[in-house]
């Protein structure tokens, strides 16, 4: 089973922690929900986390560092129905609100190495030439059920958009909507290529290991 790419294209060189830059994400195209008739929840970007952790590849690895890069300001609307194929939700994230290599996201990674800050701020600066959010603000997702704790998501990054099944594990309880989910993504399914270094010898792994942590309050 192919698994979810919510942020393939996180291709990173160097390291480091930067903070979102504007607030792309609050302007995120995301359909209209006026018509809902089901439980409808917004996304609360404050408790809601995407975490990739990046790995290194090449003859010169060692060179290299694993990047924690995480989303921090997911917004997004969720109908959920008792009847499961009513359901939907509508997600999307800023590529330029990305966040490099936070200490506390590479704590949670267990990653042990430490980027400078010049490090990171050079894997910010790639990481957005292959994005081009000047053309492709967002990531966005979008998620109806597919089977009994799987959900088809359409994931557009950059113009390309491809369809996954993603495990996840939802529950539902006194106005409040979590998700969680641990996934593993390829670089391939967007067409991307990882970046690279000193003639191929150093590169961004084309696997990346995403966590999500979804929380949404009810409308």
């Amino acid at each position: 089973m192919r698994v979810f790419a919510l942020v393939v294209a996180l291709l990173l060189t160097g390291c480091g922690p930067v903070t979102p830059m504007i607030d792309e994400a609050s302007q995120a195209p995301l359909p209209d929900y006026s018509d809902a008739d089901g439980r409808v929840y917004r996304v609360d970007p404050a408790r809601s986390l995407l975490l990739v952790r990046v790995g290194k590849a090449g003859r010169a690895s060692r060179l290299g560092h694993e990047h924690a890069v995480a989303s921090e300001t997911l917004v997004g609307i969720v109908e959920l129905h008792d009847d499961p194929d009513r359901s939907r939700a509508d997600l999307a994230f800023a590529v330029r609100e990305l966040i490099v290599d936070k200490a506390a996201h590479r704590e949670r990674l267990e990653l042990d190495t430490e980027p400078s800050d010049a490090d990171i701020a050079g894997t910010y600066t790639n990481m957005l030439k292959v994005l081009a959010p000047q053309e492709h603000a967002c990531i966005t997702l979008s998620v109806r059920p597919a089977e009994p704790g799987v959900f088809s998501v359409s994931a557009t990054v950059r113009g390309t958009t491809a369809e996954f099944l993603v495990p996840a594990q939802l529950v539902e309880e006194d106005g409040e909507m979590t998700v969680r989910a641990a996934i593993t993504v390829s670089h391939a399914d967007f067409a991307l290529e990882p970046f690279s270094a000193l003639g191929g010898f150093l590169r961004v792994a084309d696997e990346l290991d995403v966590t999500v942590e979804l929380v949404a309050t009810s409308l």
